[in-house]
């Protein structure tokens, strides 16, 4: 799902040169093609962010699994990335071209498993704020907001759903070495883990959802709310 012919420059100025066009949006899927299960890469998972990006106030929706997207020239076409990608490799190339973007100004907002994805890059799990530790068998679990003041979940209510309980950690070298976050503003927890939290990266806004392994969170109408205002408060648009 795309838009042909799009140009554009990244960053704060060329925001400001579109001020008051809706953004452009390009979503990052996939998972590691030698994990046998592709839980995370089904028809569902496609289908269900397709939808969610629709209802998003965005001129270009793009999503795509072919990590050469990641160069300046392409790049410069976003406003905002988001990632839903799971256990991929980039090239350093690759990454370097996305956290430029980002320092820049372009918005970034991970999903789930972004967490789990370009993990030989250190200055990209620090980008993100987080790398994946582990979590338990799927169950249901409450989602508390504990900071309302946010646009991404000003007026939401607690809500309960079924999901793998991701826990993070802010060591980004051993996952298994579980350390508080730092530089993270958590907006969301269940169970004492970060659910939702915002961070800054140079000029750029990072946005990270912890939920979202298959239809039964994904479809939750407070998850959906929660993607387009973070894909709005990362792009500098208001939700």
């Amino acid at each position: 799902m795309s838009a042909s012919g799009v140009t554009g420059g990244s960053g704060e100025a060329a925001s400001a040169a579109r001020a008051g066009a809706a953004p452009r949006a390009l979503l990052l899927m996939g998972q590691a093609p030698e994990q046998e299960k592709q839980f995370h890469n089904q028809p569902e998972h496609w289908g269900l962010l397709a939808g969610h990006l629709r209802a998003a106030d965005l001129s270009t929706r793009h999503m795509t699994d072919d990590l050469s997207v990641l160069n300046p020239t392409n790049l410069a076409s976003f406003d905002v990335v988001l990632n839903f990608s799971t256990g991929l490799t980039a090239t350093a190339e690759q990454v370097d071209a996305l956290l430029a973007a980002v320092e820049g100004g372009v918005g970034y907002v991970g999903l789930h498993a972004a967490t789990t994805t370009f993990v030989e890059h250190t200055p990209y799990l620090a980008m993100v704020g987080a790398r994946f530790s582990r979590h338990d068998p799927i169950k249901r679990f409450a989602v508390r907001f504990t900071d309302r003041d946010h646009p991404i979940t000003q007026g939401l209510e607690d809500y309960e759903h079924e999901d793998e309980l991701y826990e993070l950690t802010g060591d980004f070298v051993d996952r298994k070495n579980v350390l508080p976050l730092s530089g993270v503003r958590v907006l969301a927890e269940a169970e004492g883990h970060p659910m939702v939290y915002v961070k800054q990266h140079g000029a750029g806004r990072v946005a990270y959802l912890a939920s979202g392994h298959d239809a039964r969170s994904l479809g939750q109408p407070t998850y959906r709310t929660l993607f387009t205002r973070a894909v709005a408060w990362a792009a500098r648009r208001r939700p």
